[in-house]
Formats: C-alpha cells, sequence, structure tokens
C-alpha cells in the first residue's frame, strides 16, 4: 500500500528509497511512499525443493546471461501487461510510472531499478543472490498474481472499479476521500486542507461565469467570499450567520483559507458539494453557503 508521507517544499527534494514525487496541482507535491511488502519476501513459505531446483538452472548461467535475462525494456513490459493485467487504465497507470522513473531515476521500487535507457532490471546485490531472486518471482510474484486477480472488474470491459466509465461519468467519486486521508501524514493532511485564497476567487468567478449567474446569484457568492477573507466586516452585514463559517479561517496575511481538519466537518463539505461535482445544477444561492467546497 502507497502513503502520502510528506510535503515538497524545496525543489530539489531528496527522495529516500520507495518514494516517488506526486504532483497534486502547479503549486503542490507530495511525496508518495510504496510499502516495503518485499522485505524478506516471505522467507518462510519458500520451498526448499523448488528453490534447490531454480538455483541449479541458476548455476548454469554465467553472471552475463543472468543480467541480460532480467533486462526487461519497455515494449516487454507493454507487452507482460497487456497479458497480465486486464484493466485498460491499470496498464496506462503502470506505463505512465514506468515513464516517469526512467525521467525521474528514483528508486521508488527497489530491488527492482528503472534506467534511464529505459531498461528495467533488478539491483546487484539481488543478481549474486538465487535465493533472493527465487523469493522475488515465485513467493512475492505470487502474491502481486493474486492481488491482481482479487481487484473486482467490469464483466463487461473488464476495467476495474476506479477506472470504470461509470466512475468517470459522476465526474468524481467522492465517496473514496475518507481511504486517501487515512494514507496521508498529519504534514500532508495539513496541506490539502490549506486552501490558496486567490485560486478559490479564480475558481469561483471561472464557474459563475461558465454557468451564466444572474446578477444577484453571483453578488451573493462573491460578498460571501470577501466575508470569508475578512475584506468585508461580517457584523456589519445583514443577515450575517457566523455558524456557516464555522470550520473555515483566513490566515492574517488573507493568502489562504484553513478548513478545519476534521473528517466529519470535510465529509460534510463534499456531500453538501456533492450534487455539483456529480454534473447537477446549483442555485447561487446554494452555492453561497458552500462556495469553499468548490
Amino acid at each position: 500500500m502507497a502513503r502520502l508521507v510528506a510535503v515538497c517544499r524545496e525543489e530539489k527534494y531528496t527522495f529516500l528509497q520507495r518514494q516517488i514525487p506526486l504532483v497534486i496541482d502547479e503549486t503542490l507535491t507530495m511525496v508518495m511512499e510504496f510499502a516495503d511488502v518485499c522485505v524478506g519476501c516471505g522467507s518462510s513459505r519458500i520451498k526448499q525443493k523448488e528453490l534447490e531446483l531454480f538455483a541449479r538452472k541458476y548455476s548454469a548461467l554465467t553472471k552475463d546471461e543472468v543480467v541480460i535475462a532480467l533486462m526487461v525494456s519497455r515494449v516487454d513490459l507493454s507487452s507482460a501487461l497487456a497479458q497480465m493485467v486486464p484493466c485498460v487504465g491499470c496498464r496506462r497507470s503502470v506505463e505512465r510510472l514506468f515513464n516517469q522513473l526512467v525521467d525521474s531515476r528514483h528508486p521508488s521500487l527497489e530491488p527492482l531499478l528503472v534506467t534511464s535507457s529505459s531498461v528495467m532490471s533488478v539491483k546487484n546485490s539481488l543478481l549474486l543472490d538465487p535465493k533472493a531472486l527465487y523469493a522475488l518471482f515465485y513467493v512475492h510474484g505470487c502474491k502481486l498474481d493474486s492481488l491482481v486477480e482479487s481487484i473486482p472488474k467490469s464483466k463487461k470491459n473488464k476495467r476495474c472499479s476506479l477506472h470504470s466509465l461509470d466512475t468517470h461519468k459522476t465526474r468524481c467519486p467522492t465517496s473514496s476521500w475518507l481511504d486517501v486521508w487515512e494514507l496521508m501524514s498529519q504534514e500532508c493532511r495539513d496541506e490539502v486542507v490549506l486552501i490558496d485564497s486567490k485560486s478559490l476567487l479564480d475558481t469561483l468567478e471561472s464557474y459563475l461565469g461558465k454557468h451564466r449567474f444572474c446578477t444577484e446569484c453571483r453578488s451573493k457568492v462573491l460578498r460571501a467570499y470577501s466575508i470569508l477573507v475578512n475584506e468585508v466586516d461580517s457584523t456589519k452585514e445583514k443577515g450575517y450567520c457566523p455558524a456557516l463559517y464555522d470550520g473555515l479561517q483566513c490566515s492574517a496575511d488573507k493568502q489562504h483559507v484553513n478548513v478545519k481538519g476534521d473528517t466529519d466537518f470535510i465529509d460534510n463539505l463534499i456531500s453538501r458539494a456533492e450534487p455539483e461535482l456529480l454534473g447537477k445544477y446549483v442555485r447561487g444561492r446554494l452555492l453561497h453557503l458552500r462556495f469553499v467546497t468548490c
């Protein structure tokens, strides 16, 4: 299982073993870390007779032959994916990750390595260890085969639930956000609930223009934004209700809006915005109350 463990705050961030940058948008990049499930590769499950047979075949090869046999090109990878992974979305995701590793050379998949010449292999310490290679291929590899087989897939097009066309039609699988939240470090959680004020205003204006809101509705939404970022004295607003802004706080420099990092509160915000995220029209008076969730 992968986790989001840190935020890249420097251009030359030092990535550790099994880590890779995950670009959220042009202003935010997080560090995703893959679990090292291959540690030991289930050595207790190694079958001695099968290991001995593998070791004999391994010893029949020279070191150079072993190196060549364990080199997988981009074409080889795509061919194997087509046979082993039925979901086209999953295959494309693997290919994107491979291309990213070719460019970055991050040690994200150790003990697997990806070179700048688009070739995947294993690190040198495993090349000389037949027991480790056996465990990698026949123990850990079998686990991964079982994992791929266990993923629910559509009978119609073999797509998994994450890449199904039905999911794309809804535009946003809002029910899955908590799964991601549970896999984030506190630093990542604090960052993801920090909303840039200018970006929020740009989103609001773009949305209002796209859907041609009437002058009154547009005015109410933008007035709500001004109250939120403390550009308007809320105490002088007729009918102002402080409860509408509970859990939302503007920074002292008015550059960011902080959303309360409470799962119940966030879930409520997403639920209120869900009709729009699913493609349904939302009246301006309702958006006035929940524009922060755009």
